[in-house]
């Protein structure tokens, strides 16, 4: 094609264009009142509402479950199903089913009990070789540390830790739910150490905090068992009562007890312990605690918190037979004071 043919299809397609550019402008001009009017609001609303209603169209669809087991669990086979055999119950033959329990799978090393947090508290353990739970490269001992709510390890991960105790752990089984909870009990361990570790069974691992005796008298050496009134806010202590506070006392002041630190309304500076709430009938009521009261000191050494109390206690636990709690209440100020136990 030489360049007067592409001249000439060029005008020609122009020309074609032009020609019908003008007729649809003259079309538009003809036609323009009709195509700018505004359209009737009824005439919109009728056309709106009466739209012919559309049949429904459905589809059968499968469940992916029902497939799944269709193509999984049913026997392909075309064997005839297994027959089941009950067994009688009282028969010899008949064993009886031996649950799994958590004292056959691991043994306890040491227990860490935090009364104020128990969720942090610690168990190191160590599992036996019917757990078939590899040793950890972490531990050169192949001891496990968790805390509540930790499972064991696979395969034996349905057991839950469900609280840690002063002397024991607590184990759920989260495959039977009406089974009860099985308490496995901490090994024997010399709690006359003032050290934060101690030798349990055969690895070094934290345990409980050791416990103490405020009283100054041997159990076999007394003759009262359990807590005397013998005056008013004067208490002789019994053996049985200070047996159970020494092993007890992380229980006592955050389940039977509320505490919080006071403050001087005046001054605004902490100068005491508040005891909030007392559960009626426990040991601290039995020993003469009330709602509402403010420690202010014990033998005559200000204390301004829980911890400074027992530490007080604790670091004079040799010096003292008598120990006289001064305590604030609505306004009055009392002395509450505990004996040592009875000697024979």
């Amino acid at each position: 094609m030489n360049t007067a043919q592409i001249k000439l299809v060029t005008w020609s397609v122009a020309g074609t264009l032009g020609v019908g550019m003008a007729a649809y402008v003259g079309w538009f001009l003809v036609n323009r009142t009709e195509i700018l009017a505004s359209v009737d609001p009824k005439v919109m609303i009728s056309a709106l509402t009466n739209v012919p209603e559309l049949a429904q169209h459905q589809v059968t669809v499968v469940s992916y479950d029902d497939v799944k087991r269709g193509l999984l669990t049913i026997d392909w086979t075309g064997k005839p199903p297994p027959e089941i055999v009950v067994a009688d119950a009282n028969t010899a033959d008949n064993a009886a089913v031996v649950k799994q329990t958590a004292s056959d799978l691991l043994t306890l090393r040491a227990v860490r009990y935090d009364g104020r947090t128990p969720e942090r508290s610690e168990v190191i353990f160590k599992y036996l070789s019917e757990a078939r739970v590899a040793a950890p490269s972490t531990s050169p001992d192949g001891t496990f540390l968790k805390r509540p709510g930790d499972k064991l390890d696979e395969p034996v991960d349905n057991i839950k830790i469900v609280a840690v105790w002063p002397d024991s752990v607590e184990f759920a089984f989260e495959d039977d739910a009406a089974r009860e909870h099985e308490f496995v009990v901490v090994g024997e361990f010399d709690v006359t150490t003032n050290q934060s570790y101690v030798l349990l069974a055969d690895g070094v691992a934290p345990a409980v905090a050791p416990r103490f005796n405020p009283i100054g008298s041997r159990p076999e050496e007394a003759a009262n068992l359990q807590t005397e009134s013998v005056g008013r806010d004067r208490f002789r202590m019994g053996v049985d009562d200070l047996t159970y506070i020494n092993e007890h006392y992380p229980e006592i002041v955050t389940t039977d007890v509320t505490i919080a630190r006071h403050r001087d309304p005046v001054t605004k500076k902490y100068d005491g312990i508040e005891v909030k709430s007392v559960v009626p009938d426990s040991i601290a009521a039995r020993h003469g605690v009330q709602e509402g009261d403010v420690i202010k000191s014990i033998n005559g050494h200000p204390v301004t918190s829980k911890e400074e109390a027992i530490q007080f206690v604790k670091n004079n636990k040799d010096n003292y037979d008598v120990w006289e709690v001064e305590v604030w209440n609505r306004g009055q100020t009392r002395t509450i004071t505990y004996l040592p136990p009875k000697k024979k």
